[in-house]
């Protein structure tokens, strides 16, 4: 459910973005509040890559604010977003196949090894996860993966998950599971903005659905409005 604060977790206002001639995202406004699931859905080049990358700091916008809580913050780096508390989990997660589970979590942090070790094993008993940290990560799962990025990001304090389709190649109890842990996130407070293509399966777990077309959100919808005919009517340039 969603928790309403006096600002929104995330607020995007007006994010503009070209590359050349090419404009990519024509005067973007998108928010997200606290414990608050919000999808982002559009066809391909319609925008959410280059929007996420905004707000992650890959990329910088031409024109336009980002907003935490309300103030006003630059994110021209990774870093920077990491320390503001968001987070990307990709489709493809990044680890490296060589290293244990427990070195891909804890790889980048200067903190004590056995605090750190204290602080994943309350992540992971509060989250239900299963997962022998000894493992090479060349032996996990898709979805086990999936688990290792979402512990990336719960080690690292994120307030705001960007979720790039996180259920795809994988089985229904895979499946499952993530949307479980999800619900888990969101009522500890966290926020999700969820780019997805399983529209059947997400809408249940979203708060809103922001459409995307042409560099445009053409379309916002809440609660009986998000029904499968109308995003994708809207995916396709409908009003």
């Amino acid at each position: 459910m969603t928790t309403k604060q006096n600002a929104p977790r995330l607020q995007v206002k007006g994010i503009r973005k070209a590359f050349g001639q090419n404009v990519v995202l024509k005067g973007i406004d998108l928010s997200v509040d606290a414990g608050e699931v919000v999808a982002l859905i559009g066809g391909n080049g319609a925008g959410k890559s280059t929007l996420m990358k905004i707000i992650m700091g890959i990329y910088t916008c031409d024109e336009g604010d980002i907003l935490i809580d309300g103030k006003a913050v630059k994110l021209g780096k990774p870093a920077a977003s990491l320390a503001h508390g968001i987070y990307l989990v990709p489709q493809e997660p990044m680890l490296f196949p060589n290293m244990t589970v427990l070195e891909n979590i804890l790889m980048g942090f200067n903190e004590n090894e056995g605090e750190l070790k204290k602080r994943l094993n309350v992540c992971m008993k509060e989250l239900g996860f299963d997962l022998n940290l000894q493992r090479k990560a060349s032996t996990l799962s898709i979805a086990e993966q999936q688990l290792v990025e979402l512990l990336r990001g719960l080690m690292r304090n994120a307030q705001i998950l960007i979720l790039d389709e996180p259920t795809r190649g994988i089985d229904v109890g895979a499946k499952h599971e993530i949307y479980c842990i999800m619900e888990e996130m969101v009522q500890s407070g966290i926020s999700i903005i969820l780019i997805s293509s399983e529209l059947p399966e997400f809408i249940g777990m979203c708060d809103r659905c922001y459409t995307m077309y042409g560099g445009k959100i053409n379309g916002e919808l809440i609660g009986s409005e998000m029904t499968q005919e109308a995003i994708m009517m809207k995916c396709a340039g409908g009003m």
